[in-house]
């Protein structure tokens, strides 16, 4: 999958992806945020865990 870094994210999916890579309890994130995230490629599932993606770590780089 090749993320969309353009794909607009509301403030609230942003918060929800930033507090994922602080290391947040992933269930503190609403299902609709961990879907939407994971969905454009910026989580990832794996087996035993979901982990931030560099697509993730770049989209909170960039600050929206």
């Amino acid at each position: 999958m090749n993320p969309d870094l353009s794909a607009p994210l509301t403030h609230e999916e942003f918060v929800s992806l930033r507090d994922f890579a602080k290391g947040l309890m992933l269930h503190t994130i609403p299902a609709e945020h961990k879907d939407r995230l994971i969905q454009l490629g910026y989580i990832q599932e794996l087996s035993g865990g979901r982990r931030l993606t560099n697509a993730g770590r770049l989209r909170i780089a960039e600050g929206k």
